[in-house]
């Protein structure tokens, strides 16, 4: 499962790791679980730092990615972490594999910018003309797989 949460879009995903790692602590299989987590500043809106990546030390989270937006000149949200190659081609594994992938959180400019970036990696990685892409994500959305 890939989740992308920036700012409060982290809440619902807490529980769902809270989950993920009851159940790796009993045993049961649990599948890779990718996080995407934007903030403005490290030292005011990390609120679970400590907690994320504890997550990421013991295995619950298999990759954490974190974007301060205004820690530096350039602004970096979590599409941008979503753009890098190597991210690019962990999504794409993950999605092609019968991964899952849920945003939650800003919805006016989050959420498109994050569903464009998806579809470029489809494109890039999946080898997809655009319509594809399209496609693939639809039946993504109709399978529960994308939301």
């Amino acid at each position: 499962v890939i989740m992308v949460g920036p700012g409060t879009g982290l809440a619902p995903f807490r529980g769902f790791i809270q989950e993920r790692k009851t159940a790796r602590d009993a045993g049961k299989t649990v599948g890779e679980t990718v996080l995407y987590f934007g903030c403005r500043t490290k030292a005011v809106d990390y609120l679970y730092q400590d907690e994320l990546e504890e997550y990421e030390k013991d295995g619950t989270l298999t990759s954490l990615y974190v974007a301060f937006s205004r820690e530096q000149r350039e602004k970096v949200y979590v599409q941008d972490m979503m753009n890098r190659p190597e991210n690019k081609k962990q999504t794409w594994d993950l999605i092609s594999r019968g991964g899952h992938f849920y945003i939650c959180g800003d919805a006016k400019h989050m959420g498109p910018a994050v569903l464009n970036t998806l579809l470029n990696i489809f494109q890039s990685e999946g080898t997809m003309t655009s319509q594809q892409a399209a496609d693939y994500l639809k039946n993504m959305q109709n399978k529960s797989r994308y939301a």
